[in-house]
């Protein structure tokens, strides 16, 4: 926090950034409470995306009625805020059922705005893994995200990025960048698909082994993503547990 109070004195933007679990989803209106009073320009709410230690913890990813009580603080706290003159940016990332989320509170709130913002959210696209999103990791390996270390496209010293990017050999790549992408389960009967794009596919691929699959992250009920019929049960996140090796 001093190293925050200095940027700002030195007219340096500065931000927070807040992963929600189940075990700190009660920490969130503190947090909020904290960019008030210090003056935060910035606020970043982070979905646990499950790879790397996100996997390892994915026991504690707040679950679906947490998730939505989060995102209405930040929506609340954010129009506050602005009915008071007082803008700030509120970013919430790695789950894309945010913005479905964010559409169904403007149509309660302010209905004659839905259609327009639905369109822009829709130009946006959702999800971009693999097409407006890639990461290079510090040994030149370049991956579809920065949560899919596990599944590597090639490297930059060996190719130039612009042939690895493009090259769609990789059935993950392939899949990626269709558009729209192909997505089985509640994903598939979205109505909101284009908004969302299908969400994370990392999430999909480490709980089922299907990138392919419903995202289990999607915090919205069969009614509020138009689905026809009811999509069955829901994937099941269950605690990860380190395989034990055998003994020799």
């Amino acid at each position: 926090m001093h190293a925050a109070r200095l940027c700002r004195r030195n007219g340096i933007k500065i931000g927070l950034r807040f992963t929600l679990t189940m075990d700190n989803a009660e920490e969130l209106p503190d947090l909020l409470a904290l960019c008030e009073e210090e003056d935060i320009d910035k606020f970043y709410l982070s979905h646990l995306n499950y790879a790397g230690r996100g996997n390892t913890n994915r026991a504690d990813d707040a679950r679906l009625a947490t998730t939505r009580r989060a995102m209405d603080q930040m929506f609340e706290t954010c129009w506050r805020l602005l009915q008071e003159g007082n803008e700030k940016e509120f970013v919430t990332g790695n789950n894309d059922a945010d913005a479905v989320y964010l559409l169904h509170w403007v149509q309660r709130k302010f209905p004659e705005r839905f259609d327009h913002l639905r369109a822009k959210l829709a130009q946006w696209g959702g999800n971009s893994s693999g097409v407006n999103i890639a990461n290079i990791d510090n040994l030149g390996q370049v991956h579809p995200d920065t949560f899919w270390w596990h599944h590597t496209l090639g490297n930059v010293k060996e190719r130039p990025f612009s042939e690895i990017w493009e090259d769609v050999s990789d059935p993950l790549m392939a899949g990626l960048k269709q558009s729209p992408r192909t997505i089985s389960g509640r994903c598939g009967g979205c109505a909101y698909f284009d908004v969302c794009g299908g969400n994370t596919r990392v999430r999909a691929q480490q709980i089922t082994g299907d990138p392919w699959a419903e995202d289990p992250a999607c915090y919205l009920t069969d009614t509020e993503i138009g689905l026809a019929t009811p999509g069955g049960e829901r994937v099941r996140v269950t605690p990860y547990r380190k395989r034990r090796h055998a003994a020799a």
